[in-house]
């Protein structure tokens, strides 16, 4: 009887956990980024196939071409399956701690395996002044290993339209000046 009570508590117990233990969560606020490329705070996965994610709020002072990268070195059963690396607008945070942040999907991409570990990239992306946070998620291999995720934020100034029309104009005047200088200088033989 007792044997029974306690095989029965046994399927009881894993029935109710989850397949995965809880989701690993870390936010790390990196500041402004302007045209600079700054390393993401260092991380690393939980291990023994727990979920993890991992934000990195930064803002913008002005309008920019971004990029944000990650890699890591794992390989066989250490590799991040189902990961993703994304780019969001910041709108707000959760109500409980570790106050992750909340916003919309501007770009994600898959964490794929390459030769001697993993990578994602977000293509550049133009975003104007403001907020943003990037993500990297998955559910880290299934050696208790932790791994180290490295990673990059690249941001470049976006020249405002008017700077372009700008530089056009002195550009044509630069080359109409050059025409006309030679135009006289054959004249004047």
């Amino acid at each position: 009887m007792l044997r029974n009570s306690v095989y029965a508590l046994a399927v009881a117990v894993a029935v109710a956990a989850p397949a995965h233990a809880a989701t690993q969560i870390t936010v790390d606020n990196i500041g402004a980024v302007f045209n600079q490329s700054l390393a993401l705070p260092a991380q690393d996965t939980p291990g023994s196939g727990i979920g993890f994610s991992e934000f990195f709020e930064f803002s913008l002072p002005t309008s920019e071409t971004v990029t944000v990268s990650v890699s890591d070195s794992a390989i066989g059963n250490l590799r991040i399956t189902g990961g993703s690396l994304s780019l969001n607008n910041f709108t707000s945070s959760a109500p409980v701690s570790p106050f992750q942040p909340i916003g919309s999907l501007i770009e994600s991409s898959a964490i794929l395996n390459v030769l001697g570990g993993q990578e994602a990239t977000v293509a550049p992306d133009v975003l104007g002044a403001g907020a943003y946070f990037a993500e990297v998620s998955g559910i880290s291999g299934g050696s208790p290993i932790h791994i180290a995720i490295d990673g990059t934020i690249t941001a470049v100034t976006t020249p405002e339209p008017s700077t372009w029309a700008m530089a056009l104009i002195g550009f044509g005047f630069l080359a109409a000046f050059g025409v006309r200088k030679r135009q006289v200088r054959s004249f004047g033989v």
